[in-house]
């Protein structure tokens, strides 16, 4: 694990312009450093050690030194790999994952992507071929950002390590934000500025002499699959999982989970705790007297009471949202305001006094069945709704996640475009919902929200705190075969992962799989009233948004004006905040630790 950064255009001192970019990112891999530099190319690497402590530093090289690989994440099944190319006659020296990529190039060009398990995104320099290669893992589990400036090409794990070498124009994406403004998050490719690009999932790209091209290496289909039997399908899903958590229970360092006490996280560490001979250490965070959230503490000391774990509870009162909302924006890169990442931050953080790498049950819901629009909507009110120029969740996806707010961001903002990212956000879902239209939500699902919400809010907040965060549910074997599950198994008669807790029921108690279902989230309407006169109205009425007119100040001092805010209002301010931090931290350049001072 660690962070990735690089560049091709010639520089006067490209060491100096790689520990700039490092130092970005120091979070990401605070054990140590890595580089290679030639006259075409400048890679560097910071690492957090996971594997092979002394022997697995970066890069790592081919044989005949031809091939330069930098990594961030873990081959999972590395070990195959190298039994399979030992057998051809090739060498290794280190018990690293990443010593077995260079070779495998060598052996089956771009096509060794295709037998890779694992997550990770990729830097390969082919020198002889004077070829850059950046790959991104099956889902999108690793983000990997990338710039072209002038034919060349700056990338790296983190934007903020691209911004450091002053080579980009801070030109805003307003279709990036308006997008943000309706998903509470920014899809991919787009980023915040409009030369700042992020790779797709299961992609890579190829850069020679000044020019690009991106390849699409895996992309799930519905498969549709009437021939196994419920128990044959139970029985596929518990084998499969179980071997990509024993894999992934690869380390040489302390392994442990988050257990919020719902189905997912508890299947992962009760499996975990089962499959490893190591100390197994779970973690919980109980809410105690905060509005809004239920103590699933119970439900979590079930699990641990049944399997031998280290279990560390955690009481949370109050969290200092003000002062850490600044610093995790900085660590997010980008304007997102799925406040789950408060809570996956404090975790993290705590967690990280304990181990260094953390198992978590991200993708059940996506897979399985798990939310609330995977149940049925109304065609007919939907279609009423359409002609209506209304929101039509049975007839959109984009619908499906769409804010209701888009009139009040039409006022608020004169830059905001409506609907402007529908069409390539709900593609999946338009193209199969004629086949499954339960599974084309759940594929449009792992398109998009999975990888730009749930797997970027995880990685960035575990990093945030020198912690590698690994999902066992997205093997991305596990993946393929969920699309060959007909909808009729994953939601039945109403219940909402219906398949996934047979297979659960092998392994948790039955009270633990069938309750009530309780999200990650934060408690926005408490915490922006109580901070909203003393910070977040300063904030914002001195702010950038303000000063450079791209918000309506007669439609905002409506927001000043109230005492108290609804639950929908304080949402809205919520995303408004967010907002004007992103600017102060990325446009005006101002130090987190400075954002609310006068």
């Amino acid at each position: 694990m660690c962070g990735i950064f690089g560049f091709t255009f010639k520089h006067d001192s490209p060491r100096r312009a790689l520990n700039m970019m490092g130092l970005a990112q120091l979070h990401r891999g605070p054990d140590g450093k890595g580089c290679y530099i030639d006259s075409d190319i400048a890679m560097g690497m910071r690492r957090l050690s996971i594997l092979d402590i002394e022997g697995g530093k970066q890069p790592f090289y081919s044989q005949d030194q031809s091939v330069v690989v930098l990594c961030n994440g873990e081959i999972y099944n590395y070990k195959e790999l190298k039994r399979e190319l030992s057998a051809k006659g090739y060498r290794f020296h280190t018990t690293n994952d990443v010593e077995v990529l260079p070779t495998l190039y060598q052996e089956y060009g771009m096509d060794f992507v295709r037998k890779l398990n694992g997550m990770f995104a990729i830097s390969l320099y082919d020198k002889r071929e004077r070829k850059l290669f950046l790959i991104r893992d099956h889902v999108g589990i690793k983000p990997l950002y990338y710039a072209m400036v002038g034919g060349h090409i700056i990338y790296a794990s983190e934007m903020k390590s691209i911004l450091k070498l002053n080579k980009v124009d801070k030109n805003i994406n307003y279709q990036a934000l308006s997008t943000y403004l309706d998903l509470n998050y920014i899809p991919r490719p787009m980023t915040p500025f409009r030369e700042i690009f992020k790779l797709d999932s299961g992609s890579y790209m190829e850069w020679k002499n000044g020019s690009y091209q991106l390849h699409k290496y895996w992309d799930p289909t519905l498969v549709p699959n009437g021939h196994k039997s419920e128990a044959d399908y139970i029985d596929e899903v518990d084998s499969l999982l179980q071997d990509s958590i024993r894999m992934q229970l690869a380390s040489d360092v302390p392994v442990g989970s988050f257990l919020s006490g719902g189905i997912d996280s508890s299947y992962v560490s009760a499996v975990a705790s089962q499959l490893t001979d190591k100390e197994f250490s779970v973690f919980h965070i109980r809410w105690k007297d905060v509005p809004g959230k239920m103590d699933e503490s119970g439900y979590a000391r079930q699990v641990t009471d049944r399997y031998q774990m280290t279990k560390y509870f955690h009481d949370v009162t109050d969290i200092d949202v003000v002062n850490l909302l600044p610093k995790l924006i900085y660590h997010l890169d980008e304007p997102f305001a799925d406040a789950a990442f408060i809570p996956t931050y404090y975790l993290a953080q705590l967690a990280s006094e304990k181990i260094t790498v953390m198992l978590n049950g991200a993708g059940g819901d996506e897979l399985f069945g798990g939310y609330g629009h995977h149940l049925h909507y109304s065609r007919l009110k939907s279609q009423v709704n359409k002609m209506l120029n209304r929101r039509a969740p049975a007839l959109s996806y984009y619908d499906m996640w769409c804010s209701a707010h888009q009139r009040e961001w039409q006022r608020l903002f004169p830059w905001y475009s409506y609907d402007s990212f529908r069409v390539p956000f709900e593609k999946k879902f338009q193209r199969n919902r004629h086949l499954d239209n339960l599974n084309a939500i759940m594929l449009n699902d792992i398109d998009y929200y999975l990888p730009d919400d749930i797997l970027f809010l995880s990685d960035k907040m575990t990093m945030a705190a020198s912690m590698e965060c690994r999902v066992p549910l997205l093997d991305y074997r596990l993946v393929e075969l969920a699309q060959s599950i007909p909808s009729s198994l994953k939601i039945r008669d109403g219940e909402k992962k219906y398949l996934f807790k047979k297979v659960g029921e092998r392994h948790l108690p039955h009270e633990v799989l069938y309750r009530k279902k309780e999200g990650f989230g934060f408690p926005i309407q408490k915490w922006m009233n109580d901070y909203k006169e003393l910070y977040f109205d300063l904030l914002l009425e001195r702010g950038f948004l303000f000063n450079n007119g791209l918000i309506n100040r007669e439609r905002m001092r409506g927001f000043f004006l109230k005492d108290h805010l609804t639950a929908d209002e304080s949402w809205s301010y919520w995303l408004l905040v967010v907002l004007e931090i992103w600017f102060q931290l990325f446009v005006e350049e101002k130090d987190h630790g400075h954002i609310y001072d006068l």
